[in-house]
């Protein structure tokens, strides 16, 4: 019996054990199956060695104090509590009798379990400060204070001070048990509270050399923690100035000087304690460095702050703001923005216009926001499809540039009805998505939607771009969980007619299910389904971590990863592209991010990979960066050359939305590079702010847009974002003052251009044109009767577009009626030209009415054909805006009557079984066509006139 107990006891414990290592053993496979074998082993091996060496050390420092105390222990357990703790029954006999040897097996694993417990912890945060700190890399740009290379600040100073934190937090703790422990048991004794005096406090032989020891090394290793907090000084956020200021450089420092000399007088007496008895060599320098760290380090310095600094701030901090600035400036790359003057106000003609043709193609009428709407309802196709976002890239249509929306049609098994999430439908069945829909940022059909140049499922396309060969998404941002496949249960496709289309998994990665990674894969994933389902076979491949922005974090955890991944088309197949960044708390005298843990940034990586086998390639976008140049010698062969890169998918980058706006947010206030400008915040700016279906002005996004750069020859894709001055609670301020760009194709990658409007005239920034759209009385009075019960309206995102020195506002009127379901259909474009403002069916006829019949009109490209623009109104067309209100609205009720009883008469129609149904009841059959499955070419009646 006690032999199967053992064995039980040990089959136990090895199914635990394989259990704990299942998941290590599974990421070992996916990084080998991804090729990307040393992510995996560096960060594995350096958390060992760096937690095998820290938790050796405090090992023996804490087994070492333990140990040294052991007999006190056992001397204090076995006599005095002796006299304490009796059983009734027997007075003679102690309650406790403990032996040296327990003890100290007791003490050498309690020093075990905390010295590597703690190394544990420090272990997962430090490694990568230890591998940077070996791997430093140059920045060649040193602080303006110590004149230290800012390689010091990124690199070295943070593993300093991990090493500091490892060791110092556990020493001082065990310090202050030693010491509790010592007076507890009257080793320790105080007989006056002035410790200056001499037999103030007595103590043994044995406890004042073991204090001495370790009260020496602590004040050794604050001398170190002290030396490090004069580089945190650069840090300083006390006062006016992010970083050090005036009364940092001449009182916080000194003061921080004369704590090492104290803390270095501390060790040293604290080590001639050893052979002198005077128990004053420890307790003084304690009181001290207690007393004059809290007098010198914080009162002496706020004090010097409120009476000396603030009187005089400017004067005072003027040569640190100076410091600020120009940082700051370095750690966004603020200081790589070119600034250029645009005059905002020069006239525009139609002859003008006819040289930003390539801007006009491109005006972007179709909006995110509702378009994503429209997607999911008219390309959906079934509820288990779904689209996540929409991405707006460019192509090369026709050797024209031509800005795409473009949308993945993904695989949502969360929205498959209750009894179809089997595990065979959700781990074998519907493990990849189908194709996408795409449409041209101004292709709009006359019903007001998207005319799309990819559709349906199979895709369908007209243009030889958008031809996908290999439309599966297997990786996607909704794939989140695993899934097994090229199993013998063929997976679903597409709907095709009655049946499904069906095909099985043949992609280059997957994680094979041989006999022990079966074995290894059910313990990790607490399943014995690989065993009993009959379809999982050795040829089969487990894929796991799909969703791909938890894959790419997986990988590579050091980066930083932009939130918003976009899908291209490149030679027939889906790929995603996500924008990394490498970001660092570290750099002096820059401001931090507002929320945010970072004051530097840099674009440094971006990431493909495939939809359909999630191979993922790492390219170095930015080789200068410093930080990036680290993680390439600590990892070598992970990052390519973006020279590697394939040109087709290089044509596709894109300068990162996340990126642009946080540059936009801190341009806000470090444009200005003048101290005192800065220090006043005398122009101080905001983020143009608009109005999208709601009352209350939002700020406006980064958009991405075609269109020709202030002296360039021909449009290209740039990401814009239109400036205006700060407001006040009192004083609300919104004309534009600037706008930004972000270039992006070929040589121009990256380029920053920021263009200043003249002070001395006002123009329009994009919330008074909202204001102004608002005001005029003929827009108005359609928009209020559009947006009244049954119906809104959508306000699309106002664009303002830079033309010929001067600004043309585009915005797309959407209407959407109240019930669910319902599609947002784009019935207006309101344009703006200086003090012009006009309200039209299509784009085309807003020029003409803005600039005359010589208006050049944009051409749209769309499977739905192109909508032709009228030269002047059509004979039968109706002015809305000339109808008298009341009549429209009698109209309304007539045509809702009519509507009301024609309903009537067909819900008393005799059924196909000869039944009349009563009124409210509709005839039930299953051959009756969904909405779904409705052509479209059949519209029913609209909701909001009805």
């Amino acid at each position: 019996m006690k032999r199967f107990i053992k064995i039980l006891i040990g089959f136990i414990i090895l199914v635990s054990f394989l259990t704990a290592s299942s998941g290590l053993y599974e990421d070992w496979l996916w990084f080998t199956n991804l090729g990307y074998s040393q992510l995996f082993w560096t960060p594995f091996l350096s958390k060992v060695l760096f937690q095998a060496v820290n938790g050796t050390i405090l090992f023996l420092f804490i087994a070492g104090t333990l140990l040294s105390i052991r007999h006190a222990i056992v001397t204090f357990v076995n006599e005095r509590l002796r006299l304490r703790l009796r059983l009734v029954q027997d007075m003679n006999r102690p309650v406790f009798n403990l032996s040296q040897r327990k003890v100290t097996v007791w003490l050498l694993v309690i020093s075990a379990i905390v010295s590597f417990g703690i190394s544990f912890v420090a272990g997962f945060k430090g490694w990568l400060d230890v591998l940077s700190f070996t791997h430093a890399t140059q920045f060649n740009q040193v602080d303006p204070i110590f004149g230290k290379d800012l390689a010091f600040y990124f690199f070295k100073l943070p593993f300093l001070r991990t090493i500091f934190d490892a060791f110092f937090g556990p020493l001082f703790l065990l310090t202050l048990f030693t010491i509790i422990f010592y007076i507890v048991t009257g080793v320790i004794r105080f007989h006056s509270r002035k410790l200056w005096r001499s037999g103030a406090v007595s103590m043994g032989p044995s406890c004042r050399k073991h204090l001495a020891f370790l009260i020496g090394i602590l004040f050794a290793l604050k001398a170190y923690g002290y030396y490090l907090d004069i580089f945190k000084l650069l840090y300083s956020t006390h006062g006016h100035v992010v970083g050090a200021g005036f009364t940092d450089l001449n009182f916080t420092l000194p003061a921080l000087k004369i704590l090492i000399f104290i803390s270095i007088l501390g060790s040293i007496l604290a080590f001639i304690s050893l052979t002198f008895r005077d128990s004053r060599l420890l307790t003084i320098p304690i009181a001290g460095s207690f007393v004059f760290g809290i007098l010198i380090y914080s009162v002496f310095p706020a004090l010097i702050q409120s009476f000396v600094v603030l009187p005089n701030e400017l004067s005072k901090e003027q040569p640190y703001i100076k410091h600020e600035i120009e940082l700051t400036r370095f750690g966004y790359s603020l200081d790589n923005i070119k600034e250029i003057d645009y005059p905002g106000n020069t006239p525009v003609t139609a002859e003008t216009l006819k040289t930003e043709q390539g801007t006009l193609n491109n005006i972007r009428l179709n909006d995110a926001r509702p378009m994503l709407q429209t997607y999911n309802q008219k390309q959906g196709i079934r509820l288990y499809y779904k689209f996540n976002d929409i991405d707006i890239d460019r192509y090369t249509i026709n050797g024209e540039s031509r800005q795409v929306m473009i949308g993945p049609r993904e695989i949502s098994t969360p929205d498959l009805t209750s009894n179809a999430k089997t595990f065979v439908n959700m781990r074998l069945k519907y493990t990849h998505g189908f194709g996408a829909s795409a449409s041209f940022a101004n292709a709009v059909t006359s019903e007001g939607l998207p005319s799309y140049a990819i559709k349906d499922v199979p895709p369908v396309s007209e243009f030889p771009e958008f031809k996908m060969t290999e439309p599966r998404i297997y990786y996607g941002e909704l794939t989140n969980d695993w899934v097994v496949a090229n199993t013998t249960a063929k997976e679903f496709d597409y709907p095709l007619g009655n049946s499904n289309a069906e095909n099985s998994y043949n992609g280059k990665t997957g994680i094979p299910l041989t006999p022990l990674n079966k074995f290894m894969l059910s313990l990790r994933h607490g399943t014995p389904r690989f065993y009993l389902a009959n379809e999982v076979t050795s040829a089969s491949k487990m894929l796991v971590y799909r969703n791909i922005s938890e894959r790419v974090e997986k990988l590579a955890p050091f980066l930083t990863y932009d939130m918003d991944p976009y899908v291209i088309i490149n030679a027939g197949r889906l790929k995603w592209i996500i924008d990394a960044y490498t970001t660092s708390d570290s750099l002096p005298y820059s401001n931090m991010y507002p929320n945010q843990d970072f004051n530097y940034i840099r674009n440094s990586v971006k990431i493909i990979i495939d939809a359909y086998d999630g191979t993922v390639d790492f390219y170095a976008a930015d080789p200068s960066d410093p930080i990036l140049k680290t993680y390439m010698k600590i990892f070598p062969g992970v990052f390519k050359d973006l020279d590697s890169m394939p040109p087709s998918i290089k044509n596709h980058l894109r300068y990162p939305e996340s990126l642009f706006s946080v540059q936009s947010n801190m341009l806000k206030n470090f444009h200005m590079t003048n101290s005192s400008v800065f220090y006043n915040k005398e122009d101080s700016w905001d983020i143009a702010k608009e109005l999208f279906d709601e009352t209350t002005p939002q700020s406006v996004d980064p958009y991405y847009t075609i269109m020709k750069i202030p002296g360039e020859a021909k449009p290209e894709f740039v990401l814009m974002l239109p400036f205006t001055p700060a407001s006040s609670a009192t004083n609300t301020r919104n004309n534009m003052v600037a706008w930004m760009a972000a270039r992006m194709d070929g040589e121009h990658y990256g380029e920053l251009l920021l263009y200043k409007l003249p002070k001395n005239i006002e123009i329009d920034g994009p919330l008074q044109i909202e204001s102004r759209i608002d005001q005029d009385p003929k827009i108005s009075e359609q928009l209020s009767l559009w947006d009244q019960k049954g119906s809104s309206v959508i306000r699309g995102n106002l664009l303002a577009l830079p033309i010929g020195g001067n600004f043309l506002y585009v915005e797309p009127i959407y209407l959407q009626s109240d019930k669910g379901g319902s599609i947002p259909e784009m019935k207006r474009v309101v344009l703006a030209y200086q003090n012009q403002l006009v309200m039209t069916e299509n784009l085309g006829k807003a020029l003409i009415e803005l600039f005359g019949e010589g208006a050049p009109q944009p051409t749209t490209l769309g499977q739905s054909g192109t909508l032709p623009v009228p030269s002047g109104q059509d004979e039968t067309e109706v002015d809305l805006n000339s109808l008298d209100m009341t009549s429209v609205i009698e109209q309304m009720n007539q045509i809702r009557a009519l509507l009301d009883n024609l309903e009537t008469q067909l819900k008393g129609l005799p059924t196909s079984s000869g039944e009349t149904l009563p009124a409210g009841e509709t005839p039930a059959s299953s051959d009756t066509p969904s909405s779904e499955d409705t052509p479209s070419s059949i519209k029913p009646p609209n909701d909001s006139f009805r």
